[in-house]
């Protein structure tokens, strides 16, 4: 059996996620795949290639050497794409490529982009913002929709590669899931301070900016976070048995079990924004209707749920959404 570039893609992402977990979201695949797809690169290098536990995966020495390779092919590959795609400026792609961080607004891309380009869509979901990034940069994808964290007392700065554009579509409160059963599950606010004493539930991988922006904002209240890194459903189930709290996207359907609190002051929170490239195909008309629907969905079905729509009437100052499409050309920061 030879590797196949499928296979090095595989490698390289567990590499840079440091799970398989991770590396499954980064390129839009099952972990039963992922987890086929390094067995197979295994048994081509004759070899293992990560030492996996409960911590995660760390690559073998061979595992590094496959790696580093790995990274040097599929670079060569990235910028030969790009070379090829740059001949057809303008030009709507079969398939527009949207690679995007979870979200809420994830899913409707896959009606919006359809609706605004008459093409089909491929959306690939990833932990970590900068793969995508990289990616639109290099004109291997149409759009990216990212969210992230910024820090509520200073100006938020755009960060991404040069010559890509950048829209703010939400800027939104980040909630705390906690049991039904909790002390304070009662409240319709609670206090960051006041859960100093509990776990919470982070997200695995070794980049992940929501983890960051909740240490530095615990930090900022007076406490270090005791942290659990888990996946999504193991988080649930130890959220809903009282062992551990997690934050939550203020649009979260209502749970069995498991109630989300808002956070006074809103020292946790989330910006999406939706990116692409002025000389992609997506520029001018075409990026300005799907941010507008993006925009609608927010509004439509993002703040529809209780919680969410009770908070924002109790807030009537915070606008979710600007008024009207905001470009930036945002430069690394």
């Amino acid at each position: 059996m030879e590797l196949e570039l499928r296979h090095l893609r595989v490698v390289r992402a567990i590499a840079d996620q440091g799970t398989l977990t991770s590396a499954a979201r980064e390129l839009g695949m099952t972990q039963p795949s992922v987890s086929e797809n390094l067995r197979r690169a295994e048994r081509a290098v004759g070899g293992r290639l990560f030492h996996r536990d409960v911590h995660g995966a760390r690559p073998t020495p061979l595992g590094e050497v496959v790696a580093a390779h790995a990274g040097t092919v599929m670079n060569a590959v990235d910028r030969m794409t790009a070379a090829t795609t740059r001949h057809h400026a303008g030009v709507l792609p079969p398939v527009v490529r949207v690679h995007c961080t979870p979200g809420t607004l994830v899913a409707h891309l896959s009606v919006a982009v359809p609706d605004v380009t008459g093409c089909d869509v491929e959306i690939s979901t990833g932990a970590h913002p900068g793969r995508p990034l990289e990616l639109l940069a290099g004109r291997r994808s149409e759009a990216a929709l990212l969210t992230c964290f910024p820090d509520p007392r200073r100006a938020e700065r755009a960060v991404s590669p040069e010559g890509t554009r950048r829209s703010v579509v939400a800027r939104e409160p980040v909630f705390v899931g906690v049991s039904a059963d909790h002390r304070l599950a009662g409240r319709r606010e609670v206090h960051l301070a006041e859960l100093a004493e509990e776990t919470w539930c982070v997200d695995p991988g070794p980049h992940h900016e929501l983890t960051d922006h909740l240490v530095r904002s615990c930090r900022d209240t007076g406490y270090r976070p005791t942290l659990r890194a888990c996946d999504h459903t193991e988080g649930l189930q130890l959220v809903e048995m009282g062992r551990a709290v997690m934050p939550f996207a203020p649009s979260a359907r209502p749970r069995e079990g498991l109630v989300c609190l808002a956070l006074r002051g809103t020292p946790l929170r989330m910006t999406t924004a939706l990116y692409w490239h002025p000389l992609g195909p997506l520029a001018g008309d075409r990026v300005q209707g799907l941010w507008e629907r993006l925009v609608r969905a927010q509004h439509d079905i993002v703040e529809r749920t209780p919680r969410y729509r009770a908070w924002l009437e109790r807030h009537p100052d915070w606008r979710t959404t600007p008024r009207a499409m905001e470009t930036t050309s945002p430069h690394g920061a």
